[in-house]
């Protein structure tokens, strides 16, 4: 059960960073309250977490499966 409600929570957070690249003006406005300041590299990180997270919620599903 805990293997679905973290591989629901991965899905989610990837499925938001992904988000965040395609839509400048929401992840823009995001940005504008973080402590963090953006720099133009913002989206290919955002891209890689996204993929990350996404990547992890599988190979946490199907572990049984592939080894």
């Amino acid at each position: 059960m805990w293997k679905i409600i973290l591989a629901t929570f991965l899905i989610l957070m990837g499925a938001i960073e992904i988000l965040l690249v395609l839509n400048k003006p929401l992840r823009e406005e995001i940005m504008k309250n973080s402590p963090i300041q953006s720099t133009s590299s913002t989206p290919i990180f955002l891209v890689l977490a996204g993929i990350s997270a996404f990547v992890m919620a599988f190979l946490l599903l199907f572990y049984d499966r592939v080894f």
